[in-house]
């Protein structure tokens, strides 16, 4: 810090523009005369363009000193000011009066960082760098994106310096639980997962489809089994693999993109400590605060064939479907496999997981059979951050084709060939006119282009 400020008393690093705006110094400068200054004191001169500097107060270093008189000045600004803070509808804040200072009212105290001090996508290119001191996940007031926080995540090294590839940890005491994670181009977020898994007496296997994006690279770390398989065998196939190749008395099936809770996992093992026979699920809450319920109630053929319109292009019809009785089926329930406990015993006394589901649906079939049997999935009273569909990396088109062919597998094993039949052609229907759609839009932004 006492390099990068000299001989100055205080620097923030210059932002010279935001994404996608093409805004450029005079532009900024232009907002600071209107707003910045006009609001803080009206009375002061702007700096020339060429002295002018749009400094961004998400990370500011200064010597105590100067940061005292920095706030006794803005302070007494605040006193003598309207207090709504607007300025022609624009807010005023913490940033303006750091602006006001470095460049009107103590500029010869002031300098600007080197970039790596305040390193923002808003405003740099190829975010991240490596060569970064501070990441600033700034979003306008919105929160840190999820793609930003895991695109620098990757740069970290996720295992302890000097630590050799995993080995199979499994001894012949068996652990208590074991965690299971399938992998498939879950480079992004699986560095989260594990790191959320602290506590070394449990069992970490994960259990990678053959991903091709550096997968492996981020869970080869102390304390984790790996598995490889040669070809993806899907979520279901590759879950019922790794539960063999473990003797622990209870399994979680834990999402990549999914984090785990110390308080969590106890509460977990002291319900099936006392219900065996039951599985037990939290709920979740995605990257932007939206709660989604762990234990959902059962699929009925309404809301397999409302789920198939929503998909494919006919989402307002799709709504009225939800809104009729019996969408829901309360006789029995099914768990959002995002962290799923049950017991090994159980789990293999049900069948495991249906491998003839590639992926999706594979737990609602489960739950249909627990029901089936007369036992009960349970809701853990937690909450757990679930970053939902980015646990493998693939394109949302492919991702819309495994579930519609997985909700189609349901109707045919669970409800009938009549219905599954009813289902797949209105699935064809609704493809060929989402293709139809879609050629007439081309052709017509093609004709656009010709004038």
């Amino acid at each position: 810090m006492v390099a990068a400020l000299g001989d100055r008393r205080i620097g923030m690093v210059e932002q010279t523009g935001i994404a996608g705006t093409g805004m450029t110094r005079a532009d900024f400068l232009e907002s600071y005369r209107r707003h910045s200054l006009a609001f803080i004191d009206a009375s002061a001169a702007a700096p020339a363009e060429h002295h002018f500097r749009h400094f961004n107060s998400g990370v500011v270093l200064a010597y105590a000193d100067e940061m005292r008189r920095f706030l006794d000045w803005a302070d007494g600004r605040r006193r003598v000011l309207p207090a709504d803070n607007m300025a022609d509808n624009y807010m005023i804040a913490d940033q303006d009066y750091f602006q006001v200072w470095a460049n009107t009212v103590a500029p010869q105290h002031c300098t600007s960082l080197p970039w790596q001090w305040n390193h923002c996508g808003h405003w740099d290119e190829h975010f991240p760098r490596p060569g970064a001191l501070i990441a600033h996940f700034s979003n306008f007031c919105n929160g840190p994106e999820f793609e930003s926080v895991m695109a620098m995540h990757a740069l970290l090294d996720d295992g302890p310096a000097g630590s050799s590839p995993a080995k199979n940890t499994l001894v012949e005491q068996p652990a208590e639980l074991a965690f299971i994670i399938i992998t498939y181009n879950s480079s992004k977020v699986i560095g989260y997962c594990l790191d959320a898994l602290t506590n070394r007496k449990h069992e970490v296997i994960v259990i990678d489809n053959a991903s091709t994006d550096g997968t492996l690279d981020h869970v080869t770390r102390e304390g984790v089994t790996i598995i490889r398989n040669t070809r993806n065998q899907g979520f279901a196939a590759a879950a019922n693999r790794a539960a063999a190749a473990t003797s622990a008395v209870h399994l979680c099936f834990l999402n990549p993109d999914c984090l785990m809770t110390p308080a969590a996992v106890e509460a977990a093992l002291s319900t099936l400590r006392q219900r065996p026979d039951a599985m037990v699920v939290p709920d979740y809450v995605d990257w932007h605060g939206n709660p989604t319920a762990g234990r959902q109630p059962g699929y009925s053929r309404l809301k397999l064939t409302a789920d198939i319109l929503d998909n494919n292009g006919m989402a307002k019809l799709a709504r009225r479907l939800r809104r009729l009785p019996g969408y829901d089926l309360e006789s029995w329930s099914w768990p959002l496999a995002a962290a799923l406990f049950v017991g090994r015993d159980t789990f293999q006394a049900i069948g495991c997981f249906d491998d003839r589901y590639f992926c999706y649906m594979e737990d609602v079939a489960i739950g249909f059979e627990m029901a089936r049997r007369g036992l009960d999935v349970i809701r853990l009273g937690h909450v757990l951050p679930h970053f939902g569909q980015h646990g493998a990396d693939i394109p949302s088109s492919g991702r819309i084709r495994l579930i519609d062919a997985a909700r189609l597998k349901f109707a045919r094993l669970h409800y009938g060939r009549t219905l599954a039949a009813a289902l797949a052609v209105m699935h064809w229907v609704l493809l060929r006119r989402l293709a139809i759609k879609g050629a007439w839009h081309r052709r017509r932004r093609r004709g656009m282009g010709r004038r």
